[in-house]
């Protein structure tokens, strides 16, 4: 079973994402403080992560920078959440290997962490 860790400061999206990727058989770590990402990767080791850009005193697009230079976790797809439809252009510098605007479709969801692990695979 696929792992995803999700990292988002809003509980009610982490409880909707938790529901949708149980739904659809992976096991899923829902975080809501940034600060604990290095702990639950090395815990947890996900496939894939969902990382929200906005986290209340840190940029989402930071700490996908950092986890894409780090040896230990490079090779982990990230997926960078946004409510904010511009980001689509900014991604690139972070590394992130995709970006899901909020709200967002499920199935649009699920197909992309589907791409991105199956690429991981």
């Amino acid at each position: 079973m696929d792992k995803i860790l999700v990292v988002d400061d809003d509980r009610d999206i982490l409880t909707v994402v938790e529901i949708l990727l149980g739904m659809n058989n992976y096991s899923v770590r829902t975080i809501s403080r940034w600060q604990q990402i290095n702990n639950e990767i090395q815990d947890f080791s996900p496939d894939l992560i969902l990382l929200d850009v906005s986290l209340g005193g840190a940029d989402g697009r930071d700490i996908c920078k950092q986890l894409k230079v780090s040896d230990e976790t490079s090779h982990i797809p990230i997926i960078l959440f946004s409510a904010h439809h511009d980001l689509v252009n900014n991604i690139k510098g972070c590394g992130a290997d995709g970006l899901v605007t909020k709200p967002f479709e499920t199935s649009f969801l699920l197909d992309t962490i589907r791409k991105n692990i199956d690429n991981n695979n």
